[in-house]
């Protein structure tokens, strides 16, 4: 993981500052970094407080990890400059309350894309000789990739309050110790001097002499670990965590059909990707069809879930209803019944359904919506069309849009297809987003965000 994690310190001399950095090196080598003749440099300028005393080897510790090659190294000051410099105005504002919460343990994420953005935990470890019988640490993340960080918060955030959590429970300890030995009150009745407030580093108030040899264990795993917890996986179709769109349906593309419009069905699926073949199969056929101002009535009913009938032979119904089918997602064209011989096939869950003239069909009302194409053309018009009910004032957006691509002379019958295809898929994607919410609260914020309107509700009620 391209960060560095940073423990902060604000010391009573020398204000909020870093005291012990982790980061990775992969082209670097530890060779090539002049670390002890560094280090020697930030020590003179330090006190106890600021310091770490790691016995021999007082310049840094490092480890590598043989899988990925990935070097970590640990040094009071970042071991790269413009690095240091970033931890130096991070640890500023991680330790100032105008960036962080007064309450302990807490996290803040800050920053911005020149100085970095930052993951901040700040908390308290106990010390008896400290203003306010505290000192104020925090544990930094520092990364230049905003989005990585927010998404990884969740599994920083907890290991970096177990880190914390083991420094606050050994300064506990130590303050117990020193209280057994003598209290402050009894310090005051017996008239002993006063005890001056002096800085003490973090080895001397947990009492863990490899304490930071601990902290560089801790954070070389979070470097190492967070790299490989979140990856980026390409997918194609639906989102993962959207419900599959099988469930043992016929496959989408192909209609429902019986052996007397096979020879038809089979000779639409060799056109389809025939340009040559699009205008014969757009919206525009069904509106030269029926009249000008039916035809946003029947896409109404098609987008929210009237049923259809279309009655006629099967060489005029056909073309009629493929053009029908580019009204409705994929998972959903088998809802969709091709010269059906049966009258029970009108009351089954079929939306869309062309029969012959010779099955009796229910009479239009505000659920059955009908299309009959006429022996004989009437008044100039080759089909009767029959439904009571009517349009709403305001039509849903998906609506509109079609009817607008209809319209919009400069589209090509495969332009027009192809802009049918997205606007009903962005329909699908949408009604399936819903669908997935699993709380009225939840959906009305995802409505919000989705852009969904109260006249853009019917469609997305119609059974997908």
């Amino acid at each position: 993981m391209n960060a560095v994690i940073a423990l902060c310190h604000f010391c009573e001399a020398h204000g909020p500052c870093a005291i012990f950095c982790t980061q990775t090196l992969r082209d670097t080598k530890i060779e090539d970094l002049p670390l002890e003749q560094h280090q020697q440099q930030q020590s003179q300028k330090t006190c106890s407080a600021c310091n770490y005393s790691m016995g021999r080897n007082n310049s840094g510790i490092y480890s590598k990890d043989t899988e990925s090659g990935a070097t970590f190294v640990s040094t009071r000051v970042a071991v790269l400059t413009e690095v240091a410099t970033m931890v130096k105005q991070a640890a500023v504002l991680s330790l100032s309350n105008g960036i962080d919460s007064n309450k302990d343990g807490e996290f803040v994420f800050f920053g911005d894309s020149t100085r970095g953005h930052i993951l901040s935990h700040k908390f308290r470890v106990s010390d008896l000789q400290a203003r306010g019988y505290f000192q104020l640490y925090s544990i930094i993340v520092l990364m230049k990739d905003k989005y990585f960080l927010l998404n990884t918060k969740p599994f920083l955030a907890e290991h970096l309050k177990k880190v914390s959590s083991e420094l606050q429970a050994g300064a506990n300890k130590t303050k117990e110790t020193e209280e057994r030995r003598q209290s402050e009150r009894q310090r005051r009745l017996s008239g002993a001097p006063f005890l001056m407030h002096s800085s003490r580093s973090l080895l001397e108030l947990t009492g863990e002499e490899n304490i930071f040899a601990q902290l560089h264990s801790h954070f070389s795993w979070l470097l190492l670990a967070g790299s490989r917890f979140l990856t980026e996986h390409v997918t194609f179709g639906n989102l993962p965590w959207l419900p599959h769109q099988s469930s043992g349906r016929p496959p989408a593309q192909r209609l429902t059909y019986n052996s007397s419009t096979l020879p038809m069905i089979q000779k639409y699926e060799e056109s389809i990707d025939d340009p040559d073949q699009e205008e014969f199969f757009s919206l525009r056929h069904i509106k030269n069809v029926v009249r000008k101002e039916e035809f946003a009535t029947v896409c109404y009913c098609a987008l929210t879930g009237v049923k259809i009938i279309v009655r006629g032979a099967p060489e005029r119904t056909f073309r009629f209803m493929v053009c029908l089918k580019k009204l409705l997602p994929e998972p959903m064209h088998n809802l969709m019944r091709i010269d059906a011989q049966h009258q029970h096939s009108i009351s089954s869950e079929y939306k869309i359904i062309s029969v012959s003239n010779d099955i009796a069909v229910p009479i239009a009302s505000a659920s059955v919506f009908r299309i009959d194409f006429l022996d004989k053309h009437v008044n100039g018009h080759e089909v009767s069309v029959k439904w009571p009910g009517e349009l709403p004032r305001k039509l849903p957006d998906l609506m509109v849009k079609l009817l607008k691509a209809v319209e919009e002379k400069i589209f090509t019958e495969l332009v027009l297809n192809k802009q049918t295809k997205v606007l009903i898929e962005e329909w699908k994607n949408k009604a399936t987003c819903l669908n997935h919410a699993k709380s009225t609260s939840v959906q009305a914020k995802l409505k919000k965000v989705l852009g969904v309107q109260p006249q853009d509700q019917p469609p997305y009620r119609s059974g997908y």
